[in-house]
């Protein structure tokens, strides 16, 4: 989920953005319309901005995104094969800075990015309340988890576009933001007291036994849920710049 927040970094680089704003070591890329040079640019700082992410930077109120902490989230979904409602807190996800980038295409002109990744190992924790049901599967309880998936492509495409706030001053904001999510496999674990023991045991095994099944139809739900997430952290991060501040 981290690399979705992630293109923020490209976005804030290939808008122009002040330097000041940036990490140490990171530098933005000039504006031409030699996008294939420009898109090595925007790599290049990319790599070079991809540790702070980890830690968080302050400037643009990002939060260290390696582990990313969530304090809570709700789900609640009604499709063909997965009924869920889903309180679950105190999440981390680790391993969303270690990806591989496969694909970039950026352009100053119009304000769009799209990047494709490969993240080797995700590991996810925390808690869970659940009510529901998978294909003819129960899914009731509450306990703590333990996930790790792997070989997760991920592809992000962005657009901004200009807006005026309450105070008339010109700004820039995503105007579309679409995530696609392909997780190549994994394994949970759940604990649960003794009243829901035997739930927990039941669903770790169905999706341990069928993890590429249950991924599927878990798939809009994790897209949905990674580009809320997003979404926020980045509408916080570019609330602090100006347009003047992004493209100058």
């Amino acid at each position: 989920m981290t690399i979705l927040i992630g293109f923020l970094a490209i976005f804030a680089i290939s808008s122009r953005i002040v330097v000041a704003q940036l990490p140490p070591g990171v530098t933005p890329c000039s504006r031409t319309d030699d996008l294939p040079s420009y898109d090595e640019c925007v790599l290049k700082q990319l790599e070079a901005i991809t540790p702070y992410l980890a830690k968080g930077i302050p400037s643009l109120k990002l939060p260290p995104l390696d582990p990313l902490l969530l304090p809570s989230l709700t789900v609640d979904r009604n499709l063909e094969a997965l009924k869920i409602k889903a309180n679950m807190s105190q999440i981390r996800v680790y391993g969303g800075t270690d990806f591989v980038v496969e694909e970039l295409n950026a352009n100053p002109n119009d304000l769009t990015v799209a990047i494709r990744v490969q993240l080797p190992h995700i590991h996810v924790k925390g808690d869970y309340d659940v009510k529901g049901r998978l294909l003819l599967l129960p899914l009731n309880g509450a306990g703590s988890f333990k996930g790790n998936f792997t070989n997760t492509e991920a592809r992000v495409t962005a657009r901004g576009k200009e807006v005026t706030d309450k105070n008339g001053v010109q700004r820039l904001e995503v105007d579309q933001l679409d995530t696609k999510i392909k997780v190549g496999g994994g394994n949970i674990r759940l604990k649960a007291p003794p009243s829901h023991t035997v739930a927990a045991d039941a669903a770790a095994t169905f999706f341990n036994s069928n993890p590429r099944l249950v991924l599927d139809i878990a798939s809009p739900i994790i897209e949905d849920t990674a580009e809320t997430i997003s979404r926020a952290l980045v509408a916080r991060a570019l609330g602090v710049l100006t347009k003047a501040e992004l493209v100058p």
